[in-house]
């Protein structure tokens, strides 16, 4: 009996490996802009940064706020089994004030949906732009930092009770549109 929930316990286990290393492709409704790989705790994603071609929709850009704030937002998606982009996401937004590039916020948009975010920044845990190149509408970075759960909706969110902070890395490759 020992040896047959063993043998269980294992296949499950493979099955779980396999379910979360197979990468799906997006359908031809979407192009491929780039990839954010984020390591949050144990758990490692790897994101696409989807083009709705359908809709024109780039899910990445980049726009000079007043002519004087240049500001970068990145939205990665997990593909889902059926080529669409899914849940997680991973927003990243960057802004350069005063020649500096820097963090403005990350936020993962897990199983537990808009209303429990992880976030580093903004409101959430502590994080920092450790890299950060753009040439030619490509851009190329890395983060660094701590994401604390929130709860509830903006602006009347808060540190949700219990939570502590998990470390990332969060490492993107991304062409944008042109600038705005």
């Amino acid at each position: 009996m020992f040896r047959v929930a063993s043998a269980v316990v294992a296949l499950s286990a493979w099955f779980c490996t396999l379910a979360i290393a197979e990468q799906h492709t997006l359908t031809e409704r979407y192009e491929t802009m780039g990839t954010i790989e984020a390591q949050v705790g144990d758990t490692t994603y790897s994101m696409v940064v989807a083009y709705d071609v359908a809709r024109n929709r780039p899910h990445a850009e980049q726009k000079a706020i007043m002519g004087t704030f240049l500001t970068i937002n990145l939205l990665g998606h997990v593909v889902a089994q059926d080529g669409t982009p899914d849940r997680p996401i991973l927003q990243v937004t960057l802004q350069k004030r005063e020649g500096n590039m820097s963090l403005v916020s990350a936020e993962l948009l897990d199983d537990l949906g808009y209303g429990a975010p992880l976030v580093m920044g903004g409101d959430g845990g502590r994080g920092a732009l450790v890299s950060f190149e753009l040439e030619d509408s490509v851009v190329s970075g890395k983060i660094e930092g701590m994401f604390l759960r929130l709860d509830g909706y903006a602006p009347n969110r808060s540190i949700a009770a219990g939570t502590t902070p998990i470390p990332a890395t969060i490492e993107w490759d991304v062409t944008l549109p042109p600038l705005q």
